[in-house]
């Protein structure tokens, strides 16, 4: 594994929802393949069911031809604030993800970013191909915005 320095993105998008009932959505991460484009599932293991910090799940994401799947753990639980994870690639950490939530006067501003610590060296290759860097960033935006946009429309419609 490599390690990285700078990679991060976030998006944000303002929800007419409560920041509980979004955090409640976001934190059960079993719900995260019904608004992410690539993560597919996500399910508990090692005896957690729910996000409190140090609990483990693992996420199933499907990008194209390419399907992986990464051991995840809680790194922030604050209901109503903000949720963290972070992923690893075989035993080390390799992504966190962040979703902060602020309330507004007409409902919730979501946060979501990530920021690569580290990757394999295979995809560090890839990523030297010329304009191959620029595109995945753009390919990450775009993959949180959609997730974002899936976020609120579950979020208002039960509101």
């Amino acid at each position: 594994m490599t390690t990285t320095r700078g990679w991060h993105d976030e998006v944000t998008l303002e929800i007419a929802a409560e920041p509980e009932q979004l955090w409640e959505l976001i934190a059960d991460v079993t719900r995260m393949g019904e608004w992410s484009p690539v993560c597919r599932r996500c399910e508990w293991t090692d005896g957690s069911t729910r996000a409190d910090v140090g609990a483990r799940f693992i996420g199933h994401s499907r990008e194209g031809p390419a399907r992986w799947s990464r051991p995840c753990e809680v790194t922030v639980s604050d209901p109503g604030r903000e949720f963290s994870f972070r992923t690893f690639f075989k035993g080390r950490e390799s992504t966190r993800w962040h979703y902060r939530l602020e309330p507004t006067a007409t409902g919730t501003r979501v946060v979501e970013s990530y920021e690569v610590v580290a990757m394999p060296w295979f995809v560090q290759l890839l990523h030297r191909l010329p304009g191959m860097h620029a595109k995945r960033r753009r390919d990450g935006v775009r993959s949180m915005t959609h997730t974002l946009q899936r976020l609120r429309a579950e979020a208002e419609r039960s509101h």
